[in-house]
């Protein structure tokens, strides 16, 4: 009677050490995967907004870091949303695989990497080196941090089209002093593209939501001009 008892009260002993092994392997599984934030591999071409700058991560890698808007975006499935009227911070992986840029505000450039929307913080970008595997196994698709070709650029924005159909609209809206009977029209004519461009700093902060994304999407078609005194 004494055996049979003890055999008992081992057998539940084991069966409950394998029972806390199994929930704790499930656990850690899915505590992984949860702590992975939405994200998207992504095509973009973008507007430097910041001067690039080289840091050395805690890891020991070194990044260039930059910040640009996004005129276009080709996600290549579900994700989370893509911000085209916020920056978006580029964490291009210099150890990695990836060679440094050089760009400067108002530049264009052609990005692919991995799309990242953290539960706090700006949205990023990076993965956006080759993934040759350089840093140990590859768990991302190949990116890419370049200048923009013209064809893009063009292809992706509209150009001219694109001040006709977006952009004036947007001005004559919300500039109203600078279009044709406006007291600045003479001075400052907001339906000349060139007048408008060379003051974008002025337009911008008129603008916002998707009015300063569409007026940001035709800028990104342009090659980048200092702005004129006083704008």
């Amino acid at each position: 009677m004494r055996r049979w008892v003890l055999a008992a009260a081992l057998i539940s002993a084991i069966t409950a050490v394998s029972a806390v092994a199994a929930v704790s392997a499930v656990s850690a599984s899915s505590h992984g995967r949860s702590r992975r934030s939405p994200h998207v591999e992504v095509t973009v071409l973008a507007r430097v907004e910041s001067v690039p700058v080289r840091i050395r991560h805690a890891n020991g890698r070194e990044f260039e870091e930059l910040d640009v808007s996004i005129v276009s975006a080709r996600p290549a499935g579900p994700g989370p949303a893509i911000a085209t009227s916020a920056s978006v911070h580029v964490v291009h992986d210099l150890t990695c695989g990836g060679s440094w840029l050089d760009s400067r505000p108002g530049d264009q450039v052609e990005i692919q990497g991995e799309y990242v929307h953290p539960g706090r913080g700006a949205d990023l970008i990076h993965f956006t080196h080759a993934a040759s595997g350089q840093c140990g196994s590859s768990s991302h698709a190949d990116g890419y941090l370049r200048p923009a070709r013209q064809e893009v650029a063009r292809s992706e924005t509209g150009g001219e089209d694109l001040f006709v159909s977006v952009v004036r609209p947007v001005v004559s809206r919300r500039c109203l002093c600078h279009e044709k009977g406006g007291r600045m029209h003479e001075r400052l004519p907001f339906d000349d593209p060139s007048v408008l461009s060379s003051h974008a700093a002025g337009v911008r902060r008129r603008l916002k939501g998707d009015d300063l994304a569409a007026f940001e999407k035709w800028m990104a078609t342009l090659p980048p001009a200092a702005p004129a005194p006083g704008s």
